[in-house]
């Protein structure tokens, strides 16, 4: 399965001068191009209408023009990233085993930086979600929300084939719990400065595991 997150979109990008011509559709996707960059490179107590109005080369005023407040470009920038973190299965990934759909969605496409600035930008958010409320409850939403949409997916047709049995109405508490299985909590990573955060290689052994866990208490016949 290829997750490349697209890099160009995530580059900064500084016009130089008066900005081109632009319609109302090009320049609102510019705005949000230039927020996602920042989000990429600067941590969230960085990234303000300044900010972006330097980034595009555009006033503060035509930025306001397209949205109505700094929350509102967040969210709809941070549901972007996660368009590209949590994606569905194409049309061949569809047709293998089962174990495989589960590993493919739950191997995340990961945004290019580093995982001081993923927990960095993780602990602003939190502290600032009385400030952000909507752009911290879409996080969760567009994040673990979206992967858990997917999985259910998988898991209900798993169950109509008869391959799983899952008790009617606890898909989305069984998908809950595979995630749980397959990912590492990372509040111990936002408390702990010393704490180290665990490589892909081990990421990939615990995912493994914990899909082998959950289908084996899930299998209708055990193989």
């Amino acid at each position: 399965m290829v997750k490349e997150t697209d890099m160009n979109a995530c580059e900064p990008h500084r016009r130089r001068g008066r900005p081109v011509q632009m319609d109302s559709a090009a320049r609102e996707e510019e705005i949000v191009r230039a927020t996602k960059a920042l989000l990429m490179s600067s941590s969230l107590d960085e990234v303000t209408m300044a900010a972006i109005a330097r980034e595009t080369g555009m006033s503060k005023r035509t930025i306001y023009a397209h949205f109505d407040s700094l929350e509102a470009l967040l969210r709809r920038s941070m549901a972007e990233i996660g368009k590209v973190i949590f994606l569905p299965l194409n049309e061949v990934e569809k047709t293998k085993p089962l174990k495989e759909r589960l590993s493919l969605l739950l191997t995340l496409n990961k945004p290019p930086v580093s995982e001081d600035r993923k927990r960095e930008f993780l602990r602003t958010l939190i502290a600032k979600a009385h400030v952000y409320p909507n752009l911290a409850r879409e996080m969760c939403q567009n994040g673990r929300g979206i992967l858990r949409g997917y999985i259910c997916a998988e898991l209900e047709e798993a169950v109509r084939e008869g391959v799983l049995k899952i008790a009617p109405g606890r898909l989305a508490l069984a998908a809950e719990i595979l995630m749980d299985m397959a990912f590492w909590d990372p509040v111990p990573s936002l408390l702990d400065p010393d704490y180290i955060y665990p490589v892909e290689g081990d990421m990939a052994l615990r995912r493994e595991a914990a899909i082998e866990i959950f289908l084996n208490g899930c299998l209708t016949h055990r193989p």
